[in-house]
């Protein structure tokens, strides 16, 4: 990764995407080049959250924890503030993205805990844990390495500890061994998200038979609002039923959403009208100029 910082700093390069959010931050300071961030559609950086297995099976608790989540610190710590925070299940700049979910859940410590006390949980023991019928409140979260969800996962861990959660991570090394855990179901949260620029991607995420709905969420009206939105021609239509369906799937609070993906690109300030494909990813070099050429 250093070496695209390298790169173009040294003038090799022109052009450097997917740079680290540190080395991004460092070259702020380089009048000889200008930090293009380019924000990539899809989904977040999310973590599902499994409603099979206790105690992400209450409500309650699945909301606690998205209160307690402090997604600015987050942003601030992980991603220098190049990316913004994530409030539903689609990036902002995806097509229908309902912007009512914005601050939804926003971090509120003092709500949190009086969710897990109405769900029956105290210090009952004083061990700095919470705990209902002598079992201290636990959950496991499976940690990929990539995207920087490691360091994503470890502040969590201390900002869910203040609340009394002992959460347990689980690194895996691979996409495969990510597969393999989840196919245990030994797990109440899971990173795993994909990008794309048409909304029809939740459904492999939250119909009822989806490959990836490891929330194992099941609602009739859910399957409903996507299998309609994706037939649906009228444009109004489907904006409609996708927004109600970001609605219900953070009522239930089936997913943490924590940033929204941007691509950091570092640009040559030599050069001017750079653009992107709609993915985010590639530059076009269509309408490229380039000063004093």
């Amino acid at each position: 990764e250093a070496s695209r910082s390298l790169a173009i700093e040294s003038g090799e390069a022109q052009v450097m995407g997917e740079l680290p959010p540190i080395d991004a931050r460092v070259l702020t300071g380089n009048a000889d080049i200008r930090i293009n961030p380019v924000a990539v559609p899809g989904q977040p950086l999310q973590f599902i959250i499994n409603t099979a297995r206790y105690p992400t099976d209450n409500l309650a608790v699945r909301r606690a924890l998205l209160y307690g989540a402090n997604r600015n610190a987050i942003a601030d710590t992980v991603f220098q503030r190049f990316s913004p925070i994530a409030w539903g299940p689609l990036s902002a700049n995806t097509l229908y993205y309902n912007r009512e979910v914005i601050n939804a859940y926003a971090n509120d410590t003092g709500q949190a805990l009086a969710l897990l006390n109405q769900a029956g949980y105290a210090d009952n023991d004083n061990n700095g844990y919470l705990d209902f019928a002598g079992v201290d409140l636990t959950i496991d979260v499976i940690v990929p390495p990539w995207g920087k969800i490691p360091e994503v996962a470890q502040l969590l861990q201390d900002q869910w500890r203040t609340l009394g959660i002992r959460v347990n991570l689980k690194p895996v090394p691979t996409r495969g061994a990510l597969l393999e855990e989840v196919e245990k179901g030994e797990y109440n949260l899971v990173a795993y998200y994909s990008f794309g620029v048409d909304p029809a991607l939740l459904d492999e995420y939250f119909m009822s038979n989806a490959p990836f709905n490891w929330s194992n969420y099941s609602n009739p009206d859910l399957d409903m609002l996507l299998t309609e939105a994706r037939r649906q021609l009228d444009p109004n239509a489907r904006r409609d039923l996708y927004a109600q369906a970001q609605r219900l799937i953070m009522e239930e609070a089936l997913i943490l959403p924590v940033r929204d993906y941007v691509n950091l690109n570092a640009v040559s300030a030599s050069l001017s009208e750079l653009a992107f494909d709609a993915y985010g990813w590639y530059p076009l070099l269509n309408n490229l100029q380039v000063a004093g050429g």
